[in-house]
């Protein structure tokens, strides 16, 4: 065990590797350093405290640990056209841990985002596999021009206290294989911050949490498709353009103390084929200001939804179009 890191999903138990930055801005050398130390599974790389450039994305496979020593004292910063770390597509990617440190691209918030631009963590497995047990804690992902956070069939897998900030599509992304799921996910304490499209997005996705998680700004705070028994527990979405919480052709999905503040047109919108959804506990906060209009609806129930309300507080209107049923009158 390294003193000092969680005991949770320590599944690299050889080959500890301690690398220290090059002071190369190219990207060539700690690029190298980085890639040699993780040129076989069972490896644990510590980096030290200080800027380590790469001119390529980083490649992970099975069973390793990538640890810096804090996301402000170790930054990995991607000098090429790549993503910043990713797995390789024809395996599988399992008990992978990332942690402490900041992975920094490119992208310009002030600019539009490129197309299929690169993410920060990337993590894609074959077509027939899933990276399982993926942990990314205490890490900082910024300035990618998609997603900061881009996992598919993600299982049993935990992100807490991870912040993707200034990217050019999702904050965070997960979404699923041709063959294999995405499920058992546990999204603790992270944090999205002015992303161009979504905080988070969740595609396909099963069996789920997010607690305690916030967003400022971007279109939605968090938007699930095709999600099944999903629970988000505390989470916020503040000065969003489209909607705080979208759901869309999701069932069983459930909301516990969602926070809105300051967002405009829509707080909970609820999509058509969104079945057997539970609303508990909302909370509209500010909806105007002197720069964000008004919302439109604080909760929006399309035709062939389903819902269960209960508990809200809120200062705008409602469109309750699809089969609302409200426990305690108050919307």
């Amino acid at each position: 065990m390294t003193f000092g890191q969680p005991t949770a999903a320590l599944a690299a138990t050889e080959g500890l590797v301690v690398i220290t930055p090059s002071g190369d801005m190219t990207g060539a050398t700690d690029y190298a350093a980085i890639q040699q130390a993780l040129s076989d599974v069972n490896r644990q790389v510590l980096l030290s405290p200080g800027e380590f450039y790469i001119n390529q994305p980083i490649v992970m496979r099975s069973n390793q640990r990538l640890i810096g020593a804090g996301a402000q004292a170790t930054k990995v910063i991607q000098v090429g056209a790549g993503h910043g770390i990713v797995s390789v597509s024809s395996f599988a990617i399992n008990y992978v841990t990332i942690a402490g440190l900041s992975v920094i691209g490119q992208y310009d918030p002030s600019a539009p985002p490129p197309v299929n631009g690169p993410s920060g963590i990337y993590l894609i497995p074959g077509p027939a596999e899933g990276p399982s047990n993926i942990t990314i804690e205490d890490c900082v992902v910024r300035n990618w021009g998609d997603c900061g956070v881009y996992l598919t069939a993600a299982i049993a897998s935990r992100i807490t206290r991870v912040q993707c900030a200034k990217n050019g599509g999702n904050g965070f992304y997960v979404t699923k294989t041709a063959n294999a799921a995405a499920t058992s996910i546990a999204f603790e304490a992270c944090y999205a911050l002015d992303n161009k499209k979504n905080g988070y997005e969740l595609d396909y996705v099963s069996y789920s949490t997010l607690n305690a998680c916030a967003n400022d700004g971007g279109r939605r705070g968090y938007a699930l498709y095709n999600c099944s028994a999903v629970t988000l527990t505390s989470c916020g979405a503040e000065v969003f353009t489209e909607a705080g919480f979208l759901l869309r052709n999701s069932r069983g999905c459930s909301l516990f103390g969602p926070y809105t503040f300051k967002g405009a047109k829509t707080g909970i919108h609820i999509g058509t084929a969104t079945l057997n959804l539970t609303i508990g506990g909302a909370v509209q906060s500010d909806p105007s200001s002197a720069t964000v209009p008004s919302l439109t609806n604080y909760i929006l129930s399309e035709a062939g939804s389903s819902a269960v309300i209960w508990g809200v507080t809120r200062t705008s209107p409602n469109s309750l179009a699809g089969k609302v049923t409200n426990l305690d009158g108050s919307a």
